[in-house]
């Protein structure tokens, strides 16, 4: 068969017909059909948001990461303490922060109880514990009501380390309320044995209750806690940490808290002084 035509309209090599046949036409255009093209990427997106901005609008449905927060959280705290005397709070104005969804990341059920009946403002303020410049964020809900939270809780998982070191103001937060009991029942031994006012060891002035102050003396409470971690080879940041919603802190180890407040009992030596004069003072 192949013999009957001349090697001119024979295929080439190059799979392309040779010069002298006329290509057969595709079925599609013998019967006529026009077959329709396929639009490209761009013209099928024509009136439609792009990846960016569908991407832009789902970051808004979750909650920041965790290093915005750390942002936010200095810059606020920074405008807290640059002022004399430092500012008790100040509201949180980050409208492109989800707060909501910050929230519903905190443990649960402590999420609801923190979110409540709504959020209304996002405050930074000194958390009323017996440690000074401690400072967490507060939500103020619909009805008025207040809760604090910490931002750090929300980011409880392997990529951040949060939950593996503690940070020294926490911990020495904590360290001073577990032995609050121990400064309070010296000041109530004091004050019944002299039957009258407590007296300042320092001007000797009477003082009423509550303008007396317990400082720890001569020996300071820091000395004490750095000798209770040699004696136990421990790092401050090393000890884990529970929330505690009188004193912000508490110890999570009950073993090593009962070694602490035997520790302080018996090392731990006061003296009386006035508020005025605590002011003054390096330590407490």
């Amino acid at each position: 068969r192949a013999a009957r035509w001349p090697i001119a309209a024979r295929w080439s090599g190059g799979g392309r017909l040779a010069a002298g046949r006329r290509p057969r036409p595709r079925r599609s255009e013998e019967r006529g059909i026009q077959l329709a093209t396929m639009p490209s990427a761009l013209k099928a997106r024509g009136g439609h948001p792009s990846f960016a901005e569908m991407k832009a609008q789902l970051d808004t449905l979750r909650k920041p990461t965790a290093r915005t927060m750390e942002v936010i959280f200095d810059k606020y705290y920074n405008a807290c303490v640059a002022s004399d005397p430092p500012k008790k709070e100040i509201e949180v104005k980050e409208t492109q922060i989800n707060w909501k969804a910050l929230i519903m990341s905190l443990p649960k059920p402590g999420c609801f109880k923190v979110l409540g009946c709504g959020i209304r403002r996002i405050y930074l303020a000194e958390t009323e514990c017996i440690y000074h410049g401690v400072y967490r964020f507060h939500v103020e809900r619909l009805d008025g009501s207040r809760e604090v939270f910490d931002y750090r809780d929300a980011y409880d998982d392997p990529y951040h380390n949060y939950k593996d070191k503690s940070f020294h103001h926490d911990v020495e937060a904590a360290l001073r309320a577990a032995v609050l009991p121990q400064l309070i029942q010296y000041k109530e031994m004091l004050s019944k044995d002299s039957q009258m006012e407590l007296v300042s060891h320092i001007s000797g002035v009477a003082l009423p209750w509550e303008r007396a102050v317990v400082q720890h003396f001569p020996i300071t409470l820091q000395v004490l806690v750095d000798a209770f971690l040699n004696e136990n080879q421990l790092k401050l940041d090393q000890i884990k940490l529970d929330f505690d919603e009188d004193h912000a802190y508490r110890i999570k180890d009950t073993a090593l808290l009962d070694k602490w407040r035997i520790f302080h009992r018996s090392q731990a030596h006061y003296r009386i002084i006035s508020t005025d004069e605590a002011m003054e003072q390096d330590h407490l």
